[in-house]
């Protein structure tokens, strides 16, 4: 298998290495970013509103404001969403794709069409019994 690989990885020039396994994780990876990127491609949205769409896929455990912060904020520094500050009181922000961000729509879209298919249950499925087969057998 390993063999396979390193062949492959000889195939693609050095540029297309990087694309391949190094881009995509360092540019929306994180626990929240490809949810948060999806939110903000159906419409602009306010800070709360994010939050509260985070916990539909979380299993009911929220996202932390800390965190959430941190991955508004990596995304914005890398071009993909815009944060809109208005000066009123009490304050409000609002957060949106920008274009950049909205080139990554047909890949979300793609992650989503997969998603709905359900294989990513049997992944989960596999991955928890080869961790704790004792509870799989349960």
């Amino acid at each position: 298998m390993s063999n396979d690989i390193n062949e492959l990885n000889e195939d693609l020039d050095s540029r297309d290495f990087l694309a391949v396994n190094f881009a995509p994780g360092q540019i929306v990876g994180g626990k929240y970013k490809i949810r948060i990127l999806w939110v903000l491609i159906q419409r602009p949205h306010r800070y709360g509103e994010i939050h509260r769409s985070l916990l539909k896929g979380t299993l009911g455990k929220a996202v932390t404001p800390r965190v959430l912060s941190r991955e508004l904020k990596e995304l914005q520094q890398r071009g993909l969403i815009h944060r809109k500050q208005y000066d009123v009181l009490p304050p409000k922000v609002e957060y949106s794709i920008t274009d950049l961000g909205r080139g990554l729509q047909p890949i979300l879209e793609a992650i989503v069409e997969w998603g709905m298919t359900g294989v990513h249950e049997e992944i989960l499925a596999k991955t928890l019994q080869q961790r704790w087969p004792e509870a799989a057998g349960a």
